[in-house]
């Protein structure tokens, strides 16, 4: 400011100092700053995001990941910017379902566009043998609530339906949690523990319990439709199709009944107890497995059987079949992992030997990913039995579910829940259960997830 100030008094004495005076005159031009320099979200009470809940990445695209179940349709931007305006403005509240182009002008008149995408993090949901339920934040493996109930949750495998989380316990009582906060919204009590997951269709829950009942229970109302009474304990996982549910019981049939009225369709023997077997239903054809180490393929309206493949001399009860792509994938109790030709019932490959498995494979990618008694989750060849990785985590018989490109499965023994890279086996996070506990039950996964 010195040289100007001087420039001035000169000028104003009489003196002619050309160069001074002209300096008074210079035009400074207008700035062309136009950047967003910070982009932060608060909720539409204002109140603000826990610590480390959001993640933003920046760039001419603004990407921000937000806690499971944040409603973006009322969210309040906080701007910090360089440039004379931003459109829309910061601090008003803002729709940010889709994404939401953000405008910042310059004072001479030049602009940069931003756009600007807010996601929602996924969920996943577990339960223990520590009378325990659990919800993860399913990137970050961060716990979002725990339910703590009066038994145990290790066979829950629960299922989302119509924003009620549906959770069976050893108590006795079928739970269906609020998803977002596990405030209980529904629940019914049976005679017996519950070891059968839930299935639900046309506004029922289907599942079955230890007191040798089966249940088909309002969705609505949490009232009894109907029961129906086996020879055993029901821990068989129910399939619903064509307005028909089957089910197997521990007194060695598969059962199937009207859906509507619980009305006996048919059964069928097939010589060994079904416990956690569960029937998997396609093409008119229902499969399951029972102790009777086979493996039977049973038409879905008549009941008589087409084939039946018997496996390497262990039992099948716990074997619940997944059918893919001309192939059916089980595992047998201390025995092997088959896949067996869907119309013939004859053996394609037979992988893994003598591991044994308690648990239900799943497919994504053509690979096939299951846990076995050895305490590995494995990632196999669909086509060929061939190991693609191992991961030893302990698993004690718990089920992985793959989504987003991560297998979520707890360790067991390991006392942790894990997501893994589907593809490569690598630890993506943990999630400690307490140390007397484990996690058996196949996890439920809900929107965007690891890979994603």
């Amino acid at each position: 400011m010195k040289p100007l100030f001087f420039g001035l008094f000169l000028c104003l004495a009489g003196l002619i100092l050309l160069p001074a005076c002209k300096k008074d005159s210079v035009h400074i031009p207008p700035s062309t700053d136009k950047s967003i320099d910070s982009f932060g979200l608060l909720k539409a009470d204002s109140s603000a995001f826990k610590a480390g809940d959001v993640d933003i990445t920046t760039g001419d695209t603004i990407r921000i990941s937000l806690p499971p179940f944040t409603d973006l349709t009322k969210l309040i931007p906080v701007i910090l910017f360089k440039g004379k305006t931003i459109s829309p403005a910061s601090k008003t509240l803002q729709d940010f379902s889709s994404p939401v182009t953000y405008t910042v002008t310059a004072e001479d008149g030049s602009q940069f566009k931003y756009t600007v995408v807010v996601s929602v993090r996924g969920a996943v949901y577990f339960g223990s043998n520590g009378n325990n339920f659990y919800a993860v934040d399913a990137v970050r493996g961060t716990q979002l609530w725990k339910y703590a109930g009066t038994g145990e949750f290790q066979y829950s495998s629960p299922t989302l339906v119509n924003g009620i989380l549906y959770a069976g316990c050893i108590n006795g009582t079928m739970y269906g949690f609020d998803p977002a906060t596990g405030v209980v919204k529904w629940q019914y009590q049976a005679g017996g523990p519950i070891e059968s997951p839930a299935a639900v269709a046309g506004g029922v829950v289907y599942f079955g319990s230890d007191d040798h009942n089966f249940y088909a229970v309002d969705a609505a109302t949490a009232k009894l439709k109907w029961s129906y009474t086996t020879g055993s304990n029901v821990s068989s996982r129910p399939a619903v199709v064509g307005g028909i549910v089957y089910f197997g019981s521990s007194d060695s049939y598969l059962y199937a009944l009207d859906a509507a009225t619980g009305a006996f369709k048919w059964k069928y023997n097939t010589g060994g107890g079904i416990v956690l077997a569960s029937p998997a239903v396609a093409d008119g054809t229902v499969y399951i497995g029972s102790r009777s180490d086979s493996l039977y393929a049973v038409d879905a309206v008549t009941g008589s059987r087409k084939w039946a493949f018997k496996g390497d001399g262990f039992s099948l009860e716990m074997a619940t079949p997944l059918v893919n792509n001309g192939s059916i994938y089980f595992g047998a109790w201390s025995g092997s992992l088959f896949a067996v030709d869907v119309n013939t019932g004859s053996l394609k490959w037979q992988s893994l030997n003598s591991l044994g498995f308690t648990d239900e494979p799943f497919i994504a990618n053509n690979i096939l990913y299951i846990t076995a008694d050895d305490g590995n989750v494995y990632a196999i060849n669909s086509g060929t039995g061939a190991t693609i990785w191992k991961n030893l985590i302990y698993a004690n018989g718990a089920a992985p579910v793959v989504a987003g490109g991560a297998v979520f499965v707890g360790g067991g023994g390991s006392h942790y829940f894990y997501a893994f890279d589907a593809a490569r086996g690598g630890v993506k996070w943990q999630f400690p259960v307490m140390q007397t506990e484990i996690a058996l039950s196949r996890p439920f996964v809900v929107g965007k997830v690891v890979g994603q």
